[in-house]
């Protein structure tokens, strides 16, 4: 392993609530000490830790979701840490839905709204997860990695 390849990074986003559009430093802590300040990201949005899943969903999600029911394909990615809170996010509780289940709602409610049009439904619901990935909708003792292809006719 090379010097270069041990070195941990530790990431720090300023500001911490990024309004559409809005650019944001990304500053990373190297573990030998030295600081990098030269990246920078242009956002939708970033939440802060006291906004709901339902402020998340209606603000991003739910456009989404809408846009798919016109003949838009659309992707909800959730990406972050281990225990960020992103199957709380995407999944909710009882209580508190979260993403899918909003969404799956929405899409259902939408389609109720237009009895006279034909609907075609095509779902994935995947995990990556240490470089895999999986289709969560297959029964877990079923379940085997999916093989990720880089030309659909070639593989």
């Amino acid at each position: 392993m090379t010097e270069e390849s041990a070195v941990k990074v530790c990431v720090r986003v300023r500001p911490l609530i990024a309004r559409k559009n809005q650019r944001f430093i990304l500053v990373l802590f190297h573990s030998n000490g030295n600081v990098n300040t030269n990246l920078s990201l242009l956002t939708d949005r970033v939440f802060a830790a006291d906004e709901t899943t339902s402020q998340l969903y209606n603000d991003i999600a739910k456009p989404l979701v809408v846009s798919t029911v016109e003949g838009y394909n659309g992707t909800i990615f959730a990406y972050g840490q281990t225990s960020s809170g992103k199957t709380f996010t995407m999944m909710g509780t009882s209580r508190t839905l979260g993403v899918i289940p909003q969404a799956v709602e929405d899409v259902f409610q939408t389609i109720k709204n237009f009895p006279k049009k034909e609907f075609l439904l095509r779902v994935s619901y995947m995990e990556i997860y240490n470089e895999t990935v999986t289709d969560l909708l297959v029964d877990s003792w079923k379940r085997k990695p999916l093989e990720v292809r880089e030309q659909i006719n070639v593989g």
